[in-house]
């Protein structure tokens, strides 16, 4: 019987858990940056224009920083949650 009572108490905190998980899609931080050749990127946080370099900086959903060229850079759009 208490076996049953910790597996159903396991089973429980499971799915609470697996509720409190975000949607990495829809983060209220995700940007989209559409380049001029259709590529779609993801990232987290508002990217910033470095005018001395021309290039946009951003962190990737992986976590990591990575620059892109403003001129490659069609749009930058705001992911809804």
């Amino acid at each position: 019987m208490k076996t049953l009572q910790s597996l159903a108490i396991i089973a429980v905190l499971t799915l609470l858990s697996a509720c409190a998980i975000p949607d990495l899609n829809s983060a209220p931080g995700a940007y989209c940056i559409r380049t001029r050749d259709g590529r779609e990127v993801l990232c987290d946080g508002k990217p910033l224009l470095q005018e001395s370099t021309g290039y946009y900086r951003y962190r990737t959903r992986e976590n990591r920083d990575a620059v892109i060229r403003k001129d490659d850079v069609a749009a930058i759009e705001k992911r809804n949650a």
